[in-house]
């Protein structure tokens, strides 16, 4: 075996163990989703509703935490105008360049983050959680 497949198998073990580290200790819940998953903004009932959904509270973390991995300088997307920082008023600049305050579901950047035209496939399932904090968060007006 070269040192460079073992390299590759030691990378993609690596990688495999880190993904499933995150996924066990991160706290995807938000609460409970909101009623009526189809995107409508009528959601009710969640503590994050009665607040409303603001990019630093809840999809700064999102996205540093999904995205940027691949989305910042040196990532494996570092070619495409989606760049993360981790500092959230740069990426939130970043961030507004790919929504569509007037027709939220549109967005590109939840097509993107569904699987849509997205090199790195689905980030969040249409529907998920997650998807539906962006979602509203878009809906509300995208809000800081």
């Amino acid at each position: 075996m070269t040192s460079e497949r073992l390299s590759g198998m030691l990378f993609a073990a690596a990688a495999a163990g880190a993904l499933a580290l995150f996924a066990a200790c991160a706290d995807f819940s938000r609460g409970p989703a909101p009623a009526g998953m189809d995107g409508g903004a009528g959601a009710g009932g969640s503590a994050m509703s009665d607040a409303g959904v603001s990019f630093g509270a809840d999809v700064h973390g999102l996205l540093t935490g999904s995205c940027m991995r691949c989305h910042a300088s040196g990532g494996e997307a570092a070619d495409t105008s989606f760049l993360l920082t981790g500092e959230a008023a740069a990426d939130l600049a970043t961030t507004t360049r790919f929504i569509d305050l007037n027709a939220a579901a549109a967005s590109r950047l939840l097509a993107k983050m569904s699987g849509n035209g997205h090199g790195g496939g689905t980030v969040f399932a249409a529907g998920s959680a997650e998807y539906q904090t962006v979602l509203r968060w878009i809906q509300e007006g995208a809000r800081p």
